[in-house]
């Protein structure tokens, strides 16, 4: 690395270039365990450097003047003597700016004490953080301070030479230039801070933005100039602490190796889940090493790039071949994200234990909306749409023992009018039971049956008299066919993944499946033993990439997703136009098939992560790969219904665009390519595009799905409904039918009188918006019936299906003491229709819903996966609103439709002491 660069005419001399971490998020601290394994890591990829810094480290921000007790000294003192054993520098920060008086000699003490006590434990480089906080002055500082900055400046540089002037860095509150008032070139903050502070004190910069895309040269030059000293990056482009759905995978890039002169070091700020982290690591380790020689021109401010003419921006879907070139030294991005592929690999294929369980991140946040969030940010917390903070939430763990803490009652600032507010800072972040949570910057004996017509179609019937009721260019973005071997780096020259169980050889399109023989041969058996392979990490890469870019996998599953749907009137058949070839049926069959294996690829490679032996891994990812996995499901889903030839009758404008925050849209796309916002405006990363796709904007709760307490591979599979399902649906019916139990014994002689009371009309009437759950031995374990017009059904239903029913269940004789059965059968021969104007205009649709419990229970999320596909298929038609009946003595499924979004719709008229109506929109 070099030892200077030029700054103003002036060598500025740099022992050593910076490489390393910054555990600077909020949320969740790394263990200490984890922090050791970080330096056995650090030591073994060339890095350096570990900027101890989590926000939630109550002692290290809310808390900074207490001392650590000796338990936590024992702690920490090992810590710094591990990472000095593993060649890595410990740097200790504190980030005193919520309440400090800088003109008060006692705070200025308690700073230096607490310093003092850490350089103690063997610490030799120290840090002061006054990011994320209030920039009016107290009176008291007003009185002697000329401006914020000269009052950091003076404590900092105060601090500094008590401590016999160490390693030292300083974090400055406009830290990157959208945060400097108003410019680099202008901020009378950052002239200060370069005049001002002592010149071997080193400034901590995040480049243009907080997270940044790119960071050029000649930017850092502009920095340094009014700095007057080359940056440390604090390098946010893998931090995931503004975006609870979001973690990145994807290779350290858009900084060119010719930075490295103009900087001191880089610093990345990573995911909060540290097992994710290692390709961050990896290949910020490969660029910090790759060679330079730096030219006259560019030592002098020549005109330069961080990213050259070989870095494009992903305009169509495609990652191009990336590589940032500097005089006599290349880093290729897709190179290092190779070599770090096969080198995690290794550590997967380790067995580690899984710690304590699932990582849950407080909050679920899928959709973009039009609240108000606060984002917390790496070393910020930073308001989208107004400029008040909220306190970050305290971990209740003490990071450096692991033990419990009582925080105690966060003292009163005696400095300024700060937005924090106090009372919050003993907030513990959990998610509730419906997975709602905090956002992620604001720091989810009854009656028996009545003989009345009306309750014919109650969605739980009483079994019992007496007890409970009852384009061409996605080939340019699929995958290589070439197969990589396992443990082995690929040779070509960009990155090319052979996603295992794609099969990209046409198959018969128009030969629709009427069997689950299709799904039989390709899901894999419960706890599969194939293992994870290169090209598995490789398609995970893809899906979580980076803050301003997807993969170009994940890329062709959304763009060809908007060309099925968008051109699924060539198949339907009642509106298939004139146009419409056969060839043009044939492509769009073709296609549709290709699409469905690509997602069945994604859904095994998850399957096969989720068993691996790094436990710790698994762990940390179930989370995401969960709902990854769950939206590739649906979009899978709606596409086999789509090839059924449905019949689609609304506008698609709609689906396409989703109130314009879909990839579909170019304004949002580009926003989103250029990094000129900042990536906690598009929320959900990959996986909350493929949700978006789905015309459901109103249903958005539906994705707020908790994932369970243990990861597990569970296959199910959300599909169509097929004729030779009817069985299997009546039997999930009659299992269900009492309160979610079984009421196959009430019925012995009529073992089909269940299934056609609730469920038969529609399978027969309204097959096209059926949808049944399948389990991993192909069963069906659930359903979701609907029609989507209530008040057509209804007629259908008079005409021919309760005629029907009357044929095949005669009138009981008796008038008295019937038994369940022949109650059922006795309200098929009173039936009158109840659809009151009201409930049709808001709630136009109709539908019925059940799923075994101990799948229901298993995993929840497939429940609201069912749901959502259903309403996407119902939406696609026109319709905004859904209905169902609901005994009001089954208090099973008054609580499952509630948790699903649904209410209680007060009618004008008496309806039914038996039946309540429930409604719900999308």
């Amino acid at each position: 690395m070099p030892p200077m660069a030029n700054v103003n005419g002036n060598v500025v001399c740099s022992n050593r270039f910076l490489r390393g971490v910054v555990e600077g998020f909020y949320g969740k601290p790394w263990t200490t365990d984890q922090r050791r394994e970080l330096f056995r890591r650090m030591n073994k990829m060339g890095l350096n450097t570990y900027l101890y810094a989590p926000k939630d480290d109550y002692k290290h921000r809310a808390y900074w003047r207490d001392l650590y007790s000796v338990e936590e000294a024992e702690h920490l003192t090992s810590l710094i003597a591990e990472a000095s054993e593993s060649s890595v520098t410990f740097v200790y920060a504190l980030s005193p700016g919520l309440d400090i008086t800088f003109s008060s000699a006692k705070d200025v003490t308690f700073l230096k004490r607490k310093l003092e006590q850490v350089s103690h434990f063997g610490c030799k480089a120290f840090a002061l953080l006054f990011d994320d906080i209030e920039t009016d002055m107290c009176i008291a500082d007003k009185e002697v301070f000329q401006s914020f900055a000269h009052a950091q400046v003076s404590v900092t540089n105060e601090v500094y030479q008590h401590l016999g002037q160490p390693t030292f860095l300083f974090c400055p509150t406009e830290y990157c230039e959208s945060r400097a008032v108003p410019d680099i070139e202008t901020s009378q903050y950052l002239t200060t801070v370069g005049s001002k502070l002592l010149p071997d004190i080193d400034v901590l910069w995040t480049g243009p933005r907080v997270v940044s895309k790119i960071i050029s040269v000649e930017h850092i030059q502009k920095v340094t100039k009014t700095i007057k000293r080359p940056p440390v990056i604090w390098d946010n482009i893998h931090a995931n602490d503004y975006d609870h759905k979001r973690v990145f995978l994807g290779p350290y890039d858009g900084r060119s190796t010719a930075l490295m002169p103009h900087l001191h070091g880089v610093l990345t700020n990573p995911n909060c889940e540290f097992e994710s982290n290692f390709m961050a690591l990896h290949t910020l380790a490969t660029w910090s090493k790759s060679t330079v020689d730096v030219t006259k021109k560019e030592a002098e401010g020549g005109d330069n790039s961080a990213v050259t003419s070989d870095i494009k921006l992903e305009t169509e879907g495609v990652i191009e071949d990336s590589t940032t070139k500097s005089e006599g030294g290349l880093y290729d991005r897709n190179a290092a994200l190779k070599l770090a592929l096969k080198d995690w690999l290794e550590e997967i294929k380790t067995p580690k234990s899984g710690g304590m369980g699932v990582i849950k991140r407080s909050g679920n946040v899928s959709v973009i909306t039009d609240s108000v969030t606060t984002v917390n940010t790496c070393i910020t917390m930073t308001p989208t749409t107004t400029s008040s903070c909220t306190q970050p939430v305290m971990c209740p763990v003490n990071t450096l023992t692991g033990e419990p803490i009582d925080i105690p009652k966060l003292p009163s600032s005696p400095s300024t009018d700060s937005a924090f507010d106090s009372t919050s800072a003993s907030s513990t972040s959990k998610d509730s039971e419906d997975g709602e949570g905090l956002e992620p910057m604001d720091i989810s004996s009854s009656p028996a049956v009545s003989s009345t017509p009306s309750s014919v179609l109650s969605e739980s019937t009483s079994c019992k008299q007496e007890g409970g009721g009852v384009a061409k260019k996605v080939v340019d973005a699929q995958p290589s066919t070439s197969t990589t071997t396992e443990g082995k780096v690929p040779e070509t020259e960009t990155m090319q993944i052979d996603y295992e169980g794609v099969d990209m050889s046409p198959s018969n399109p128009l030969e629709m499946q009427t069997d689950t023989e299709e799904i039989k041969s390709r899901i894999s058996p419960l706890y599969t033993a194939q293992p994870v392979t290169y090209d598995d990490l490789a398609m995970l890469v893809d899906f979580f990439y980076l803050p301003f870019e997807h993969g170009p996998f994940g890329v062709h599953l959304i763009e060809e997703f908007i060309w099925l749907k968008t051109n699924s009137r060539i198949v339907s058949k009642c509106k298939r136009t004139l146009r419409s070839t056969a060839e043009d049926v044939k492509e769009w069959h073709e296609r549709s098939e290709k699409y469905d294996k690509s997602c069945q690829s994604v859904m095994d490679m998850v399957n096969r992560m989720l068993n691996a032996p790094n436990r710790a891994a698994v762990y940390e990812l179930f989370p995401y790969v969960y709902e990854l996995k769950g939206a590739v499901a649906l979009l899978k889903s709606f596409v086999k219904w789509l090839a059924g030839g449905r019949d689609v009758t609304s506008n698609f404008t709609h689906m396409i665009r989703w109130g314009g925050c879909t990839w579909s849209n170019r304004g949002y796309k580009d926003a989103f390519l250029t990094g000129k916002e900042e990536p906690w405006m598009f929320r959900g990363g990959l996986t909350g595009e493929l949700q978006r796709l789905l015309p459901i904007d109103g249903a958005g709760d539906l994705f707020q799905q908790r994932a369970p307490d243990t990861p597990q591979s569970s296959i199910y599979i959300i599909r169509p409904y097929l004729h030779p399902d009817q069985d299997d649906v009546y039997e999930v019916c009659r299992k269900t039918c009492d309160d979610g139990l079984d009421g196959t014994d009430v019925f012995p002689d009529h073992p089909a009188l269940i299934g056609d009371k609730l469920v038969g009309s529609f399978l027969t009437l309204s097959p096209e918006f059926c949808f049944v759950a399948l389990d991993a031995s192909e069963k069906v374990c659930g359903y979701v019936v609907a029609a989507l017009d209530a008040k057509d059904f209804y007629k259908k239903f008079e005409v021919a299906w309760l005629t029907d029913l009357c044929n095949k269940y005669p009138k009981p004789k008796a008038e008295g003491n019937l038994s369940p059965a022949e109650e059922i059968i006795n309200s098929f021969h009173n039936y009158k229709v109840y659809l009151p104007p009201n409930l049709y205009k808001r709630f136009p649709s109709l539908l019925r819903m059940s799923l075994l419990p101990q799948f229901l229970m298993d995993d929840p999320g497939v429940a609201k996966n069912m749901m959502a596909c259903l309403f996407a298929a119902l939406k696609a038609n026109g319709s905004s609103g859904v209905y169902c009946e609901v005994n009001i003595g089954d208090k099973r499924m008054l609580e499952f439709y509630t948790k699903m979004g649904f209410f209680d719709v007060p009618m004008l008229d008496e309806y039914s002491e038996e039946v309540l109506i429930l409604g719900r929109s999308f």
